[in-house]
């Protein structure tokens, strides 16, 4: 709901809660900045803190911190709704102070010498004070969760990849004590001296520390009449199936497609082909719908298919990854028919840039040998069906040739009667 459309009441609440959050958003940052200055042998496990917490600044890791200690996975409301997950509990909201933000507003004042009133500029700056949500105050909507197949609604568990700290680098101990001394200048500040007794760094900045690494996909729409086009920008991770093989990607807020290389390519050299499946495997013991049955033109959506426009994509794509304009790239739509051309070309936009991904990952040579084996074996099976298949041809042809020799030398024998 919109501010414009509240009534008093509702917009008293709203100024109230925003007043009570910026108010604990301070009170948890100095709160916690005095702690690491009474104990500067804390510093370290707060920078692996906010190692996780990525991107927020180090005051914002005070504040989020001081307020849920045990939080790993922190987004605003409206991100967790691109993640596909909603949440279910408001009172675990964690406030922080966004940027700084600088308006302009026109104002009506008497002017002294003239008597009449004009309308003067104002510029004000603020730091608007924001919610946002540990991943434990979420569940799935819409569906399972792509990343741990946890059933819509419930809490995923902590292994799950949303639950889990973001893969980040921690900041340094003389940038923590920067901002510790910004927070307590009232309050005697924080001397950097303290820093000298803590011995070794254990924390190798340029590793950074563990935890899941998201990517980014960004989709651009067309825009209407005057309008500037929309992009809409998803995260995922990623899994390598050496068996399959190929690699999982698990979309937030869009599905799951695997790539790996095609099943049936012939090895030529150069650039061959890549499958891309749309969702994960369908079951084997699926039935089709009674309308679908003989139907070969019909398609069964996998688990965690992806969605794009309301359109749910099934099957795979064959793909060249290198040719501009790629051969078979016509999408199936679940049931019946091509997705639209519209759905289809922004859905190519993330499958060349998860391409892009896959072609880059340091385990390429392994996923392109698995699939070697893979072909190798299929082949063999292969040559070996067409070897028996070329003995029993060879079988009949022998038992017709004797068969035709025996006719023949029948009808010589009663020629010569």
């Amino acid at each position: 709901m919109s501010r414009t459309d509240m009534t008093p009441e509702e917009l008293a609440a709203w100024q109230a809660r925003k007043d009570n959050g910026r108010a604990a958003a301070k009170s948890a940052e100095v709160q916690i900045a005095a702690a690491i200055r009474d104990k500067p042998e804390l510093i370290d496990g707060f920078r692996a803190f906010c190692a996780r917490m990525n991107p927020y600044s180090i005051r914002n890791c005070l504040r989020i911190f001081g307020q849920n200690p045990e939080a790993t996975h922190v987004q605003p409301r409206f991100f967790w709704g691109g993640y596909g997950r909603a949440i279910i509990d408001d009172n675990a909201a964690v406030w922080i102070m966004a940027p700084k933000v600088e308006r302009t507003k026109t104002k009506e004042v008497e002017n002294p010498r003239t008597g009449q009133v004009e309308e003067v500029e104002d510029t004000y700056k603020f730091w608007p004070v924001e919610d946002v949500y540990p991943a434990s105050a979420t569940v799935p909507k819409n569906g399972p969760c792509p990343f741990c197949n946890g059933p819509e609604g419930e809490r995923c568990p902590d292994w799950c990849a949303v639950m889990q700290p973001q893969a980040g680098s921690a900041p340094s101990r003389e940038d923590v004590a920067e901002a510790l001394n910004a927070v307590l200048k009232q309050i005697g500040g924080f001397d950097p001296n303290l820093l000298h007794g803590l011995g070794p760094d254990p924390i190798d900045e340029d590793d950074g520390c563990p935890g899941v690494t998201w990517h980014n996909v960004t989709i651009t729409k067309g825009a209407a009449k005057d309008k500037k086009p929309r992009t809409r920008r998803y995260r995922f991770i990623h899994t390598i199936d050496l068996d399959r093989p190929g690699v999982r990607y698990a979309v937030a807020g869009l599905g799951v497609i695997w790539i790996g290389p095609h099943e049936f390519r012939r090895d030529t050299g150069g650039d061959d082909a890549v499958t891309v499946q749309y969702g994960d495997d369908v079951p084997s013991d699926w039935e089709k719908p009674r309308w679908a049955w003989g139907d070969s033109a019909y398609h069964q959506a996998g688990p965690h298919a992806p969605n794009i426009n309301g359109i749910t994509f099934a099957s795979y794509s064959v793909v060249y990854p290198s040719e501009d304009r790629w051969r078979w790239f016509e999408p199936w739509r679940e049931g019946k028919g091509r997705v639209p051309e519209t759905t289809a070309e922004q859905m190519g936009q993330v499958v060349r840039q998860l391409l892009d991904h896959y072609r880059g990952l340091v385990e390429l040579d392994a996923i392109e040998q698995a699939g070697f084996r893979k072909r190798s074996a299929y082949r063999a099976r292969e040559a070996e069906h067409e070897a028996s298949r070329l003995a029993k041809r060879e079988q009949e042809l022998a038992q017709q040739r004797a068969e035709a020799e025996q006719r023949a030398a029948a009808q010589r024998a009663l020629a010569e009667q």
